[in-house]
């Protein structure tokens, strides 16, 4: 009877040990360093939230210019031809396409906006 007692003790005490190292494993976080890769990922949408950024402002200096929207509507272009194939890209290409569309509309919206005003008066003399 001793014996048994004392085996089930036992048994008791690794079935507890091992029920709080299961709990607290479960609980803490893993801590593992980011491979090569997550890291170039982690780089490039960097630049493209700076390049968003960057371009906003640059978009609202230009907002009213026709030929400097043009500009910026061919520096995507560029940008998209320069990484067509990158899988790793997908996100700058869909933001460049993004930005084409939405300067396209605005140099649209200032051509109607140009092609409304009465044209100047030429060669008008006191």
């Amino acid at each position: 009877m001793k014996k048994l007692s004392a085996v089930l003790a036992i048994f008791i005490v690794v079935i507890v040990a091992i029920g709080f190292n299961l709990s607290r494993a479960s609980q803490e976080p893993l801590i593992t360093t980011p491979d090569p890769l997550q890291v170039a990922r982690g780089k490039l949408h960097a630049q493209l939230v700076q390049s968003e950024q960057r371009e906003a402002e640059i978009e609202k200096q230009d907002w009213n210019s026709i030929p400097l929207l043009r500009e910026l509507v061919m520096a995507h272009q560029a940008r998209i031809q320069k990484l067509t194939g990158n899988s790793e890209a997908v996100e700058i290409v869909a933001h460049d396409q993004d930005a084409i569309a939405r300067l396209d509309k605005r140099i649209q919206d200032l051509t109607a906006i140009e092609s409304e005003k009465p044209p100047m008066e030429k060669g008008k003399s006191d």
